[in-house]
C-alpha cells in the first residue's frame, strides 16, 4: 500500500508530519512526500521515502500558475497512483483534491488553522473560501484540529459535516520533548515566543508587552523570540521593525532552529499571543517539556492553555492583558510554576502524543483502503 503526504513547503512536512510518515513507514505502508525544495528537503530524503519536488506558489493568487500547478498535481498522482493522499495547507487542499478526483485517488484533507484566508475578508480570501469549497465536495474526509475550525467550515457550507472529523494537531514526541535534566537558570525569568514572523501571531502585543516588562522589572526578565522573517510583504514583519523592537523594547531575536527544543527547556515559560490558531504546535511541545504557558483566548490556544491551571489565557489583541498575565506569572513562587509545568507535561501525554494523533491518522487511512478494496 502507498500514501502520499502532500504540502506547500518542505519545511512544514518535516516539522509536522515526520513522526506520522515514521508511523506509516512502520506499518508497512510505502510513503511518498511531494512539497517545493527548500532547506529542508535534504531532511525529508534522509527518510525512508519517496520525494517528489513541485512548484507550489503558496501566497500566489495567478489562476494561470494554480492551473500549471492543478497540471503538476494531476500528473504526478497519475503517475504514482498513491492508494490515498494525505493533503495539508491552502493550495494542496484545494487544487490536489481537484487532481485526484481527476485521477480517481481518495484524499484525507487537513484543515491546519483558518490563517489568512479567514481572518481577513478581502477579495483574495473570497476567492479562496469558494475553491475551499468546491474542491471539498470531492474529499473523503475534512480533517480539523479544532471544534471551532469545524464548525466555521461546517456553517459556510464548505464542507458537508459528515465528511468531518477533529484530529487534535499533528502530534509530540514527548521522548524528543521533555523537562531538561537541569532546571534553568530561575535568576531570570525567561519568556520564550516561537512563532512565524507574521502580525497574526501576534508579534507585535509581544513586543509591547516585553518593553513594559522591563520599565518594571528590569534585567530581571527577557523576552525571547525565535522565528524566521516572512517573506508576504502584507502580513509579514519587516526587519526593520523587528530592529527597532531589539533595540527600544529588550527584545532578544533568534532565527528559527531545528533545536528548538532546547529553547524551551531554557525557558521559565512560553507566550504564544496569536490571534487563531488550529492547534498550536509550538504550545504543545513546549508544554511537553513541563512548562508553564501563557497565550490568547482563541481557538487553537485555550485547547493547549488552561486557565490557571497549566499558564494563564489572555485578551486576542491586547498587549496590555498580555503585559499583566506574563507580570502575574514572573511573580508567581517556584512551587506553583512547577505545577503548572507538571500539568501541562500530563495533558500532551494523555492528548497530544504523536502515537495518538498517528492513530487517528491511520484509521482513517484503513478506513478508506478497506472499504475501496471490497
Amino acid at each position: 500500500m502507498k500514501i502520499a503526504l502532500v504540502a506547500n513547503t518542505s519545511w512544514n512536512i518535516v516539522n509536522f508530519r515526520r513522526n506520522l510518515i515514521l508511523g506509516l513507514i512502520d506499518k508497512g505502508y510505502e510513503v511518498i512526500c511531494i512539497a517545493p525544495v527548500d532547506e529542508f528537503t535534504a531532511d525529508i530524503q534522509k527518510l525512508p521515502v519517496t520525494f517528489i519536488p513541485i512548484n507550489i506558489h503558496a501566497k500566489g493568487n495567478n489562476p494561470f500558475i494554480d492551473f500549471l500547478l492543478l497540471r503538476q498535481f494531476t500528473r504526478i498522482y497519475k503517475n504514482q497512483k498513491p492508494d490515498v493522499i494525505f493533503q495539508y495547507t491552502i493550495k494542496p487542499n484545494i487544487y490536489g483534491t481537484l487532481a485526484a478526483r481527476i485521477a480517481g485517488i481518495p484524499t484525507i484533507n487537513t484543515v491546519t488553522g483558518l490563517g489568512t484566508v479567514f481572518l481577513h475578508n478581502n477579495l483574495v480570501s473570497k476567492i479562496a473560501r469558494k475553491l475551499y469549497a468546491f474542491s471539498f465536495q470531492f474529499a473523503r474526509f475534512v480533517v480539523f484540529q479544532n471544534k471551532e475550525d469545524q464548525y466555521v467550515f461546517v456553517q459556510n457550507k464548505i464542507v458537508e459535516e459528515s465528511k468531518t472529523c477533529i484530529i487534535r494537531g499533528s502530534g509530540v514526541d514527548t521522548s524528543i520533548f521533555k523537562a531538561a535534566s537541569v532546571s534553568p537558570d530561575r535568576h531570570i525569568f525567561r519568556f520564550v515566543m516561537a512563532a512565524r514572523l507574521i502580525f497574526d501571531k501576534g508579534i507585535t502585543e509581544y513586543a509591547v508587552a516585553s518593553k513594559l516588562l522591563h520599565q518594571r522589572f528590569g534585567q530581571a526578565v527577557e523576552c525571547v523570540l525565535i522565528g524566521a522573517i516572512d517573506s508576504d510583504k502584507n502580513l509579514g514583519i519587516r526587519k526593520e521593525e523587528l530592529d527597532s523592537w531589539i533595540a527600544e523594547h529588550k527584545l532578544i531575536y533568534k532565527p528559527f532552529s531545528k533545536e528548538i527544543v532546547a529553547e524551551y527547556q531554557l525557558a521559565t515559560a512560553v507566550v504564544l499571543p496569536s490571534y487563531r490558531e488550529g492547534l498550536s504546535k509550538s504550545l504543545l511541545e513546549a508544554a511537553s517539556c513541563s512548562k508553564p504557558l501563557i497565550a490568547t483566548n482563541v481557538a487553537g490556544c485555550k485547547d493547549v492553555v488552561f486557565d490557571n491551571k497549566n499558564g494563564f489565557l489572555c485578551e486576542v489583541k491586547n498587549a496590555q492583558d498580555l503585559f499583566m498575565k506574563m507580570s502575574d506569572m514572573v511573580k508567581l513562587p517556584k512551587a506553583r510554576l512547577n505545577e503548572m509545568g507538571n500539568y501541562s507535561r500530563r495533558l500532551v501525554e494523555e492528548n497530544f502524543s504523536d502515537k495518538i494523533i498517528f492513530n487517528d491518522y491511520f484509521c482513517l487511512a484503513n478506513e478508506i483502503i478497506t472499504k475501496d478494496s471490497r
